[in-house]
């Protein structure tokens, strides 16, 4: 039997159960007010919408040990290691961003760990993608179709905000301020 393969929003193409893709990921170079940044897909990201509540201390110990990483409970912050994000979305809600193909393993991982606990955990990987916008030009570029202040001294790294670029939704993380941003949007 063939193996399946899967397409990216931007073309880049993979097989399903394989963490990297059979080709480079696109990049595109791009110019704004006469500096440069390139803008690069991120594809087949996991993505794991997770709902619960922040106040049950059984909840939060769960998804910190199964996850690795603290639940953000302060508005527009994450918590980040390596490749792997967690992204406070709502008081309830949160977005768990890591490596391809990681979904099922680390989503069933969470349900175990929750059993019990009221909450939600939701594969959303195949709705979205990841672009990363890097380079001196990149909060300019952002700035002509979103309304955030994209300044370093407001908008940090490891910030994290859920707003619109042109007529977009999207979810924006600076992970150099000022320099360097993911913006994942869906397909």
């Amino acid at each position: 039997m063939p193996e399946l393969q899967r397409l990216s929003p931007f073309g880049t193409r993979g097989v399903l159960g394989h963490s990297q893709p059979l080709a480079a990921p696109v990049s595109i170079a791009l110019k704004a007010d006469g500096k440069t940044c390139t803008m690069t897909e991120k594809p087949f990201l996991s993505l794991l919408n997770i709902r619960g509540d922040a106040n049950d201390a059984a909840f939060v110990a769960a998804v910190n040990q199964t996850l690795g990483l603290a639940l953000p409970v302060q508005a527009n912050t994450g918590s980040f290691a390596g490749e792997q994000q967690l992204l406070w979305l709502g008081p309830d809600e949160w977005l768990f961003k890591t490596n391809p193909d990681q979904a099922d393993r680390i989503g069933q991982a969470l349900r175990t760990a929750l059993a019990g606990v009221h909450h939600a955990v939701v594969d959303v990987s195949s709705g979205y993608t990841t672009l990363v916008v890097d380079g001196p030009a990149t909060p300019m570029l952002i700035a002509r179709g979103c309304p955030l202040d994209l300044h370093p001294k407001v908008f940090g790294t490891h910030a994290v905000a859920q707003s619109h670029i042109a007529k977009a939704s999207v979810l924006l993380v600076a992970t150099e301020a000022g320099q360097t941003f993911e913006i994942t949007v869906r397909r």
